[in-house]
């Protein structure tokens, strides 16, 4: 469970991309809509413990969620997904992985990363491939597979169908779904998209930094 407790964020300027916003999150999937500028990615950063809020609490389990600093690469207990994949080209798929696990201060392994990419259902023989010889539905399958890699409870994606036709949105939809549903994960995506937002467990809505609806 992903707690926010009266928390505002505030750039120069009197810039609040968030204002006073309090929700809760459980188990499944969660979309958080609005406009551009709504704060919908300030939200996500702080759950990962990549910003700070100027004030209020985010605890996941009634934990606080680590401070974000220069030398924090964000809570661990959360794994992001971005819009972009951000997978290293000249990697291959299995290297992306493994780099994302050792980047936590574990060891990955061979079945670790089958199990993961079988997760979002792309085979065995990926593992092996560059992310340059993959279409973008495959690449951001793989970056889902990265994030389930690190065995994150929380999961938060911004945008991750964005740049995808709809076939592919439809299709990472649905792995987004089954993490939620089957794999007892907490998962909030951030879309613009109706038809992804409208498949969710939960919806949430931002306008102007405020916390306008919830569903």
């Amino acid at each position: 469970m992903i707690s926010l407790s009266c928390v505002s964020v505030e750039y120069g300027d009197k810039i609040m991309p968030l204002d006073d916003v309090s929700h809760t999150f459980h188990t499944g999937t969660t979309a958080v809509t609005g406009p551009s500028g709504s704060g919908k990615s300030t939200l996500l950063r702080l759950v990962a413990g990549l910003q700070n809020p100027t004030a209020g609490t985010v605890e996941i389990d009634g934990e606080p969620v680590g401070r974000a600093s220069w030398f924090s690469a964000g809570d661990p207990r959360v794994s992001v997904i971005y819009q972009d994949y951000r997978l290293v080209p000249f990697l291959t798929v299995a290297q992306n992985l493994s780099l994302a696990v050792e980047a936590r201060g574990a060891k990955s392994s061979t079945d670790q990363i089958e199990a993961a990419l079988a997760r979002v259902g792309l085979p065995s023989s990926m593992a092996d491939r560059l992310p340059g010889s993959m279409s973008s539905g495959e690449q951001q399958r793989v970056a889902i597979a990265r994030a389930l890699a690190v065995e994150s409870p929380v999961l938060v994606a911004d945008e991750p169908t964005g740049a995808l036709d709809a076939d592919n949105t439809a299709r990472i939809t649905d792995v987004l779904l089954e993490l939620g549903q089957s794999d007892d994960l907490t998962v909030i995506v951030a879309t613009h998209d109706l038809s992804v937002a409208e498949r969710m467990d939960q919806r949430i809505n931002l306008g102007a930094g405020l916390l306008v609806a919830a569903a």
